[in-house]
């Protein structure tokens, strides 16, 4: 009787996986979309580039040669067609659900960034806005020029030194110095000590390593992160499974800090997003408690470190690598000085230099922001796609409600008809002719798009300006770091350079009088 039970049950699951794939290759409203076969038949062959292959995190760079054989519209999973289109983004990105497993393997569900619903993530957005306007920013910019000065104490003290400084820590502790001061009304002080913002950046790194699994299989990675962690303790999880749990803790414990400090104590006198959440009058009460906020914070922490850290990291990097590029900014800083009697730049000027922002704009570019496909689901009207490329041009495809849309920043950012030789680090493509230029920016989704559009753009442009006005000051020589330092090979939701990488190192050689 067991045994024929055994057989019945496994005969129901093979008549059931044989007839998924026969539907989804013949029958299935996408089925006439390119694509390769063995992805439109089981959503098990992105699971497999997203996890197993090379050790995960190649599903991005197969998506990218597929568009290279079949064209701009393909089909990646059962589900979900990707769209490698410029001149399609606008609609991808209208107002629409979203659905992604981005952020979901770290439990991020009650967050702004996963709000499926668009009238629930229009709520939540409203509440956090007016602390990141360019009005809330500039406010805080004697704090965030402070934090800056003491950027420059580091990079002085490795000058003095001249022991090899880890840029890659010292911008992870600087984003993350910012962040906290922003979101918490505390300042953490890691730029004071890079060791300890080597293990954070180290275990943020593995923690992301894992978010490919937590997120493919969301509901099998908590039970059993929860019940092994409940029985048998944090210690005997899986590492990845580890450093997200920690991470859960860690920030929980910020958070229900703020709910307790009714006498804000904690504010030090700055006004910081989470305490204000907790007094929110947009905000039911049902969205302060300590779940949904952490979840929120858990995506403002991750973001608000990774993204900004990153983008300084590869501006720096090729400004020690091609000192060319070093000197046209510092002439440009130089010449700003003449205006001004201070004795260093303020912000709204850093804003204002376009060579500056040039450079920041080519490693936003480079850095990706989300490397991870970028889902919107078609919620209630079809939508008809024409191949505007490639074996299929002309043809009109059609995809219909509950569809997923999705895109690739490292598609749209590595276009060689928007970016010639687009692995190249050029500032000068976002100068010059105002047309080519304005539609390069719009075609730039490191910070998302839309009314989805990361909250924290206005305030990661301020911090990265401030730390590129201090990093001009200084002659900076690599140190055993090349480009793979800052390289693309793994997608774990954001780029990830090779493994075993020990970040870009540099030498302080000297120092200019700006």
């Amino acid at each position: 009787m067991y045994f024929a039970l055994v057989g019945l049950t496994l005969l129901i699951f093979i008549t059931w996986w044989a007839y998924s794939i026969v539907y989804n290759l013949y029958f299935h409203p996408l089925a006439k979309v390119p694509g390769p076969r063995l992805a439109a038949a089981s959503q098990w062959y992105a699971i497999y580039y997203d996890i197993v292959s090379r050790g995960g995190g190649q599903y991005a760079f197969k998506v990218k040669e597929f568009h290279e054989r079949y064209g701009p519209i393909i089909r990646v999973t059962p589900d979900e067609v990707h769209i490698s289109d410029p001149d399609f983004l606008s609609t991808i990105y209208a107002t629409r659900d979203r659905n992604s497993i981005v952020g979901g393997g770290i439990m991020q569900d009650q967050s702004v960034h996963l709000a499926n619903d668009y009238h629930l993530h229009k709520m939540r957005r409203e509440a956090l806005n007016p602390f990141f306007s360019t009005k809330a920013v500039s406010d805080m910019e004697p704090k965030l020029a402070n934090k800056a000065a003491q950027l420059r104490s580091v990079v002085q003290g490795y000058r003095a030194s001249q022991q090899p400084l880890n840029v890659s820590d010292m911008f992870f502790a600087y984003s993350n110095d910012m962040l906290r001061m922003y979101c918490f009304g505390s300042d953490d002080n890691l730029l004071s000590d890079l060791e300890q913002a080597k293990r954070l950046r180290e275990d943020q790194a593995a923690l992301l390593k894992g978010v490919n699994i937590a997120g493919h299989f969301t509901a099998v990675f908590r039970a059993l992160s929860s019940a092994v962690a409940r029985v048998l303790g944090p210690q005997a999880l899986p590492p990845a499974m580890r450093e997200i749990m920690l991470f859960r803790s860690n920030v929980r414990k910020l958070i229900e800090y703020v709910l307790a400090d009714t006498k804000n104590d904690g504010k030090s006198g700055r006004r910081s997003v989470f305490y204000e959440l907790r007094d929110s009058a947009i905000l039911p009460q049902h969205e302060k408690t300590v779940d949904r906020l952490q979840d929120e914070a858990t995506l403002f922490v991750l973001a608000g470190t990774e993204s900004p850290a990153k983008t300084l990291l590869i501006a720096s990097f090729y400004l020690a690598a091609q000192p060319s590029l070093m000197q046209r900014l510092r002439a440009e800083l130089q010449e700003a000085k003449r205006h001004v009697r201070d004795a260093d730049l303020p912000l709204s000027t850093l804003l204002a230099l376009k060579y500056m922002q040039a450079v920041i704009m080519e490693a936003n570019r480079l850095s990706l922001g989300v490397s991870y496909r970028m889902k919107r689901t078609v919620p209630h009207e079809s939508v008809t796609y024409t191949a505007s490329s490639g074996p299929h041009k002309g043809e009109d495809y059609v995809i219909p409600p509950n569809t997923e849309m999705s895109t690739l920043t490292w598609c749209t950012h590595t276009n060689e008809e928007l970016f010639p030789d687009p692995l190249r680090f050029d500032p000068e493509r976002w100068l010059g002719d105002d047309e080519i230029v304005n539609k390069r920016k719009r075609c730039m989704h490191s910070f998302g798009k839309g009314h989805r559009r990361c909250l924290g753009l206005n305030l990661a442009n301020a911090e990265m300006s401030l730390a590129m006005a201090v990093i001009a000051q200084y002659d900076l020589e690599l140190f055993e770091s090349n480009e793979s330092e800052v390289s693309f090979k793994y997608d774990f939701q954001v780029p990830h350079p090779p493994h075993g990488s020990k970040g870009v190192r540099v030498v302080v050689k000297g120092e200019k009088d700006l």
